[in-house]
């Protein structure tokens, strides 16, 4: 299994920081790989789909496998042998809030789909969240 995580305290409210999560259009705002993001009919919710446009590459299909408002959000993306999870997580604390961003790649074929999907890529990806998120919630620093 190969894992990216990043974790780090936000001077916004986790009520401000979801929002960016809660709506896929957002999703770009934050995410510097996605171009666009749409519910495949219907609202955000546990197992909805969401096509997912990428800047570099095609569009990959995000299942919905934990949505709970204010608090956390996880899809995940399937390939043969091999199963990308981003999990999307924000607690209040006294002053802000502290986020966390994983992606994780598992399955019998990780090994061959964690290269092909860049480890580099995705340890900046999950950094990149968090500093995108701090200057989208600027007035909150």
């Amino acid at each position: 299994m190969f894992e990216a995580s990043e974790s780090a305290k936000l001077g916004a409210p986790a009520s401000a920081v979801w929002p960016l999560w809660a709506e896929p259009s957002r999703w770009p705002e934050w995410n510097a790989q996605v171009q666009r993001a749409e519910p495949a009919g219907g609202e955000l919710g546990k197992g909805a789909q969401v096509r997912v446009k990428l800047r570099r590459g095609g569009t990959v299909r995000h299942t919905v496998i934990e949505l709970e408002p204010r608090a956390a959000l996880a899809t995940e993306v399937r390939f043969p042998g091999a199963r990308v999870l981003y999990e999307h997580r924000v607690t209040d604390m006294h002053q802000g809030s502290e986020v966390t961003h994983r992606i994780s790649v598992s399955g019998p074929l990780w090994a061959l789909w964690a290269p092909m999907l860049g480890r580099r890529r995705m340890r900046e990806s999950v950094a990149g969240y968090i500093e995108r998120e701090r200057e989208l919630l600027g007035p909150y620093s």
